[in-house]
């Protein structure tokens, strides 16, 4: 079996039918260029001169690479079907014009060119036939045939434009004239072609007209009828009353526009069924009558899509209408949205800044005495100048009860009932006390909450009215905008295609016609194109692909796409307590987007499968709510609002949270209960450190947020609290973890074997007694394989 066969049965239906339509659409451009090269050779002006097909070929030629063979086979039977020696003297007035256009030294315009090669192929050609100079009326025939071809050209070259502009430009008068003139000589082409009662000539006149009455209504379909009329007369010097019946007829048909296509076809038969009976030398006759016939039927079966279409190109809607109504619109919106902005801020002031107060819910209790001791008779004992330590306890009852240590607090309860004679009523109005700290903690993240999310909206807001104010107001698209700035710095860019307009994944596909090679495109995009996109869109650019196109018409196509300035390698390090328990340390890194990379690090309380399970919650939730564009700082106090109130059991865990922007080379950092983070710059040390308490965990709940600007070959560690023992200094092992790294980077060990390398010299000091987390990453600049230099640190 061929892998042509293999490939075809690979293929889905929906790629065959698409493969089927491309394949459709170029039959049907070839056939449509070869029957008006066809036509065009077979007309005849002045029943002498044919002067038409040498312009169609050099604008093609020019514009339509992929269809010149079409128009030389289509000319080329048209001119033989006149005679042999027509054919003939063709492709001698074809040759000079491409002897002509080839010429070193000097470049003619295509119209002077085609002049020229009519010009020396004509009198070549009559020369021979003649044996000498050929006869004047022979001479006038030439000079005819040679200001034809000139302003045919010209026609030929205003309606028939680049072939990326063929339905995107403007359809002005001179473009319609001008395909008016070419349907007049394509009809001139047609008037010998009569098979029984059916004239070719006759059906594609009335059906022009019939499509320019209800297109245009009279005052286009009398002026096309007029013209082609005249045209056509004067082709065949036959200055008839034929020119009164086409005009009378784009006159009647359009009068009836307004009872449908049917009207149309009616009234246009009024002006030939007068005429018929007013005129017997007109030629009206069965096969006249018959074709128009056709015409009409045809044309009651047109799809109403072609037919609204060449409306819009006669009469294109104006946009005044629109463009007031779309003010109307977007000034309408604009002050909706600013009125609910205003609501939301009220209500965020209403909820956070009026009504909450935040000196019942700080983070260091002060100690003092509670109804139960101000009613005894120890007071004094207790609580004077000579206390026995009663708040000192009382304290840290507080703190076990906080870290949730049994231990821990049933000691502390031990000390108070050792010292304190109401022991089991202090111990009760403690625990209330504990709860309504508990509780006004957790109405205050709650407003704090919901103030953040409706600062998050107002945010959203304010961005939505501004995209309104600048790009719906102005009817401006990204690619409209991208092709007036491409204008002013002089770029001749065709097509402009922004595939993906997302903040450091755009890609942008722009399409040009001028460069003659790779070399010379790749050198107009780094020195002008990359500028204007970083000034557009105000973040870097890189030339992704060029590509050479040869179809519809040869061309290149460039995909640009945001670029990322650093790369990210990184590793990770996890170890459990023990070697067959569970961890309650989780994390993950991802990509946002290719040019932002978020870092996670989570410590769950405790070494057991609910430890694991609240800390792979909170991330999981983290990265949730960032797919949903939310704050970090906002998504950070929602989690803790949530989980604290939604728990089966009374768990809490941290978070380490950092956003690596590839782009910028910038580092945020999140932190809630969690250790430092060390960035190691060569023998430098910039520690980012945290002091707020773990999601859940304390009533009063604040997040450190911290950007430090990154550097290439900058090293991030970031480690959970199980690292350090308590068994040891604190300051000792960090500064010993810190320089065992620096140590191993600057051995050149890959950050693929770094953290092995090091957690086992680590270890061999320092005992790890607690579940372990390390991630370590570093940001190098992006710089080709094959580059011979070093991108300098910035």
């Amino acid at each position: 079996m061929s892998n042509i066969q293999i490939l075809n049965e690979k293929m889905s239906w929906p790629d065959r039918f698409a493969r089927f339509s491309i394949k459709k659409m170029s039959v049907l451009i070839h056939s449509f260029f070869f029957l008006l090269a066809f036509f065009l050779a077979r007309a005849v002006m002045f029943e002498a001169a044919v002067p038409f097909l040498l312009p169609l070929w050099a604008i093609v030629r020019q514009r339509y690479e992929n269809e010149k063979w079409a128009v030389f086979v289509g000319g080329l039977a048209g001119a033989l079907s006149l005679s042999f020696g027509q054919g003939f003297i063709l492709l001698i007035q074809l040759g000079i014009y491409e002897l002509l256009t080839r010429f070193r030294y000097w470049k003619p315009p295509a119209a002077v060119a085609v002049a020229f090669a009519v010009f020396f192929g004509q009198f070549l050609w009559q020369g021979l036939a003649h044996m000498g100079i050929p006869p004047m009326i022979v001479q006038m025939y030439v000079y005819y045939e040679m200001i034809l071809a000139f302003f045919m050209t010209i026609f030929v070259k205003l309606f028939f434009v680049e072939p990326y502009r063929f339905w995107s430009a403007a359809w002005g008068y001179e473009r319609i004239g001008a395909g008016l003139v070419i349907l007049a000589v394509v009809l001139t082409g047609m008037h010998a072609l009569t098979i029984s009662y059916f004239s070719l000539f006759t059906f594609v006149m009335h059906l022009s007209i019939l499509i320019a009455a209800i297109a245009g209504g009279v005052t286009v379909a009398s002026s096309v009828s007029t013209i082609i009329g005249a045209l056509v007369g004067i082709s065949e010097l036959s200055f008839t009353g034929m020119i009164a019946v086409y005009s009378l007829t784009g006159v009647t048909s359009g009068l009836f526009k307004g009872l449908g296509r049917t009207g149309v076809v009616l009234g246009s038969f009024i002006p030939s069924i007068f005429f018929f009976f007013y005129d017997s030398t007109l030629p009206l006759d069965s096969v006249y009558f018959v074709s128009m016939l056709i015409a009409g039927v045809v044309f009651l079966l047109l799809p109403q899509k072609m037919l609204g279409f060449l409306e819009n190109i006669i009469r294109p809607k104006r946009d005044e209408v629109l463009l007031k109504r779309q003010q109307w619109l977007t000034e309408h919106t604009t002050e909706k949205l600013e009125t609910f902005q205003r609501f939301v801020l009220f209500m965020k002031e209403l909820v956070f800044d009026h009504f909450t107060s935040t000196e019942h819910v700080s983070g260091m209790r002060k100690i003092e005495p509670c109804a139960t001791c101000m009613s005894c008779f120890r007071y004094e004992r207790c609580w004077g100048e000579n206390n026995i330590g009663m708040d000192e306890n009382i304290r840290r009852w507080f703190h076990a009860k906080s870290r949730l240590s049994e231990a821990e607090q049933m000691q502390t309860e031990e000390l108070i009932r050792a010292k304190c004679v109401k022991s089991s009523k202090l111990l009760e109005e403690l625990d209330y006390q504990l709860y309504n700290d508990k509780m006004n903690g957790q109405f205050y993240h709650g407003k704090k909450m919901i103030a953040l999310q409706l600062r998050d909206l107002s945010n959203h807001l304010n961005k939505l009215m501004e995209d309104m104010k600048n790009e719906t107001l102005s009817f401006k698209t990204v690619e409209e905008e991208l092709g007036q700035e491409f204008k002013r710095a002089n770029i001749d860019c065709f097509q402009i295609d922004v595939l993906n307009n997302t903040v450091g994944e755009r890609v942008i596909v722009c399409s040009f016609v001028n460069p003659q090679d790779k070399d010379d495109l790749y050198l107009l995009c780094e020195r002008m194109i990359l500028p204007v996109l970083y000034e557009v869109f105000s973040e870097p650019f890189q030339v992704d692909r060029i590509s050479n196109h040869q179809k519809p018409f040869k061309h290149f196509q460039v995909r640009f796409r945001s670029a990322v300035r650093y790369k990210i390698q990184y590793d990770i390090y996890s170890k459990a307590k023990h070697s067959n328990a569970v961890s309650g340390d989780s994390h993950a890194i991802f990509h946002i987007h290719p040019g932002l990379v978020a870092v996670m690090l989570s410590d769950g309380m405790g070494h057991s499968r609910e430890a694991k399970r609240e800390s792979r919650r909170l991330v999981r939730l983290m990265r949730e709510c960032l797919s949903y564009n939310m704050n970090p700082e906002t998504a950070m106090h929602t989690l803790h609002y949530v989980l604290s109130l939604n728990r089966e059991v009374d768990m809490y865990a941290t978070i380490d949270f950092a956003l690596v922007d590839l782009q910028k080379g910038e580092l945020w950092s999140w932190k809630a209960g969690s250790m430092s983070t060390y960035i190691l710059r060569g023998d430098r040390l910039i520690k980012v450190e945290g002091s707020s308490a773990p999601v859940g965990f304390m009533p009063v709940f604040s997040i450190e947020t911290e950007k430090v600007n990154l550097m290439a070959d900058d090293y991030v560690v970031m480690v959970s609290d199980g690292l350090f023992s308590s068994k040891y200094d604190w300051d000792e092992q960090e500064q010993f973890f810190v320089e065992l790294i620096k140590s191993k980077i600057r051995l050149g060990i890959p950050i693929e074997a770094l953290l092995y390398d090091v957690m086992d010299s680590y270890q061999g000091k320092y005992e790890v007694e607690d579940d372990c987390t390390v991630i370590i990453y570093n940001v190098s600049h992006v710089a080709p394989k094959w580059a011979v230099f070093r991108p300098a640190n910035s």
